[in-house]
């Protein structure tokens, strides 16, 4: 392929060579520098429509329909709101091959909804059904275990992201009501919109928050899911949010915990900062029994600890950690209960992922 000359034409070059995958390391650092750019978003939507009229010979209409300017719209939106992500990730793990499958992620965000609207396009029977099912894409927020994040939604709440935590919400994001579906921990920082109430699905506990700070704990390898409120009102609902089912209203200080196997709600008075203090970069424990000081150093920590001995579950625990190591919070452990631990370090497994790290606390006799 030869290259053409000028700057728009070079821009020409190297998007088709991008959509064919035949860029050297060079031109795909180029291109992708360039589609960071919003202010390239006409640009880029001008090769875009040439490219996709290219390849269906039948689509003579150089003009676009204003839906299909919306549909646009939002794709190179979630394409930026992609970009920073990966950015973010890519500078606290920097290496040659992190560069390279951050670039092939930044592809896929591309090419797969540049496909929709290309069917979007050549599809005239069908106009009505797949400008609904593109009208609305579901956007993800992952944190890798052992991490935490925090970002802006749409509307400008605030959310933080716990170890291993998802969060998916629709793009656009207020329409009649704004949706968020969560696995992991998150802390919200909801603003108030009282026209477009603020909707939380975290396993079998459906939320509904009105200019709102709480912290909701839905890990799916976990028998229960916690709320707690920090400021602001909460409702319980259970079915369909327009059936107006309500379980319960929340007040601040108070943490619920549904139990999933029983479908059990409790409710009581907290120190909301032992809940909240995670998002912060500190682990607050005060008076909570051993099993629950495993639990969250687990989440911590990304570790598989084990009280070998029933009778430590007995033990209460009272700290505050900020930047202690593991081992360090384990030899604390030891000075305040009759207890001694051993490490089994990782091992590599058949697919050449890691275990976790085990560690096995048991009785000091």
């Amino acid at each position: 392929m030869t290259e053409p000359k000028g700057e728009y034409t070079r821009v020409s070059f190297l998007f088709k060579k991008y959509l064919n995958g035949s860029c050297s390391n060079d031109e795909a650092a180029e291109i992708v520098a360039f589609l960071e750019d919003p202010a390239n978003d006409d640009v880029l939507m001008n090769e875009v429509i040439t490219e996709w009229c290219l390849f269906n010979s039948e689509h003579k209409d150089n003009l676009i329909p204003t839906e299909s300017k919306i549909i646009m719209d939002r794709i190179l939106d979630r394409l930026h709101h992609q970009i920073n992500l990966k950015e973010e990730e890519n500078a606290r793990n920097y290496s040659v091959n992190k560069f390279f499958t951050f670039f092939s992620k930044i592809a896929a965000v591309l090419i797969i909804p540049l496909f929709v609207y290309a069917i979007y396009l050549t599809s005239k029977t069908t106009h009505s059904m797949l400008f609904k099912a593109t009208a609305v894409v579901w956007q993800t927020v992952k944190t890798p275990t052992g991490m935490q994040t925090d970002f802006l939604l749409p509307d400008g709440s605030h959310i933080w992201l716990n170890s291993g935590s998802v969060l998916k919400y629709p793009v656009p994001f207020t329409t009649d009501k704004r949706q968020v579906e969560l696995s992991g921990e998150a802390f919200f920082d909801v603003v108030k919109d009282p026209s477009h109430p603020f909707l939380v699905k975290a396993g079998k506990m459906n939320i509904e928050v009105k200019g709102t700070r709480f912290n909701v704990i839905n890990y799916p390898n976990e028998m229960r899911t916690e709320l707690i409120l920090e400021r602001g009102r909460v409702r319980l609902f259970s079915g369909n949010y327009e059936d107006n089912n309500t379980v319960t209203n929340i007040i601040p200080g108070e943490h619920v915990v549904l139990d999933n196997s029983q479908n059990k709600l409790e409710v009581s008075k907290v120190d909301v900062d032992k809940y909240t203090a995670w998002k912060e970069g500190m682990l607050i424990f005060k008076d909570d029994p051993m099993d629950e000081v495993v639990r969250k150093l687990n989440r911590w920590f990304n570790v598989d600890i084990i009280l070998q001995s029933p009778e430590l579950k007995e033990y209460v625990y009272t700290a505050t950690f900020k930047d202690e190591t593991l081992t360090q919070i384990l030899e604390l452990l030891k000075i305040s209960a009759p207890v001694k631990y051993n490490i089994t370090e990782r091992k590599q497994l058949d697919d050449h992922s890691y275990s976790k790290r085990k560690i096995i606390i048991t009785k000091q006799k």
